[in-house]
């Protein structure tokens, strides 16, 4: 498996380290100073990296990867959020401070904070489309990042052991947005410009969604996250079956009913059951559109939904159109 390391900071010193890095070491090709394009035998697309405003600025993934990469962000003393908005093909994994907090699920959103390691892997031969808000914390100066913040001062004699992220999957209004710019290309002459427009958009709506919930960020200590995404990953598993039960993850996770509820909607602004319900419909999606089942009756049995209706209820409610109008039948 290829290995690549890189830093985030404020300025455009990570991204001239990171070009110049994949430049040598795997072949990549810069075109200006703000495309870079992946050889051909290990990905189609490429990244681009652009500055917005003083504290903030974005990348872009946009590739198909050919062979297995981990790419790992290091910690660094630089004061900034990376906010991480994917709407890839397929699930990738994000691993937070080493491999045993890993996450990989269809949420969308995540959020994470520049003091820890972030190894990203890419599922391969699926598009990958992610972008990558880098930001100040100066510029997310409201209530969520205040009440972080006084956590933090709190302990700043004590050994850092926590993380400060969440994941959530992405809002309409965010989903509206990001299209716009995956629809494009890299190399069209408005594109910087319209990805400039498009990531101050992004923020201010990632500051309306979040500003008024003093609660949406969190510290949560390494070893509850290593039991949380035990029990993620067992859902993730077996989205074809019934809903396990709140004690029956609570019992895996070595923890109170109470407690479990808590720290998993803490970790992934979500309970359980709603975690769940909203994994197993993104699975729906995947599977209507397939072209693998000869009716829709076919994909709600698959999924274990006590009835067709309640499969389409639920469905329309998370994507706001009928099972029906994504339904690729087959034809074998």
């Amino acid at each position: 498996m290829i290995q690549v390391s890189h830093t985030y900071t404020l300025t455009a010193d990570w991204q001239k380290q990171f070009t110049q890095l994949l430049v040598q070491q795997l072949g990549a090709e810069l075109k200006g100073d703000k495309l870079l394009l992946m050889p051909k035998n290990i990905a189609d697309g490429g990244f681009y990296f652009t500055g917005i405003i003083p504290g903030l600025s974005v990348v872009i993934w946009d590739l198909k990867f050919k062979k297995s990469i981990n790419i790992k962000s290091l910690k660094s003393d630089d004061d900034l959020y990376i906010i991480h908005y994917d709407l890839s093909d397929g699930m990738n994994l994000i691993n937070i401070q080493g491999d045993k907090t890993g996450c990989k699920t269809n949420l969308g959103l995540g959020v994470f904070d520049n003091v820890v390691d972030k190894v990203f892997q890419p599922i391969i031969g699926e598009r990958i489309f992610a972008i990558r808000l880098l930001v100040a914390k100066d510029l997310l100066n409201f209530s969520v990042i205040n009440g972080v913040q006084r956590e933090r001062n709190k302990r700043k004699a004590k050994k850092n052991t926590n993380n400060v992220f969440f994941y959530d999957h992405i809002d309409s209004e965010s989903m509206l947005i990001i299209h716009d710019i995956k629809n494009k290309s890299f190399q069209d002459p408005t594109f910087d410009i319209y990805l400039k427009g498009v990531v101050l958009r992004l923020l201010g709506t990632f500051i309306d969604r979040y500003s008024d919930q003093a609660s949406i960020l969190h510290y949560i200590p390494e070893k509850e996250i290593e039991f949380l995404n035990i029990t993620k990953e067992y859902l993730l598993d077996n989205l074809s079956a019934n809903f396990p039960g709140i004690q029956f993850l609570a019992n895996m996770a070595n923890m109170s009913v109470s407690k479990y509820t808590s720290s998993f909607k803490k970790m992934f602004v979500n309970t359980p059951n709603h975690f769940f319900m909203r994994e197993k419909l993104f699975r729906a999606n995947k599977l209507l559109k397939s072209g693998s089942f000869d009716s829709l009756m076919d994909v709600s049995k698959e999924l274990n939904f006590c009835t067709l209706s309640y499969f389409s209820l639920k469905y329309f409610k998370q994507f706001e159109r009928k099972p029906s109008e994504d339904f690729v039948k087959n034809t074998h």
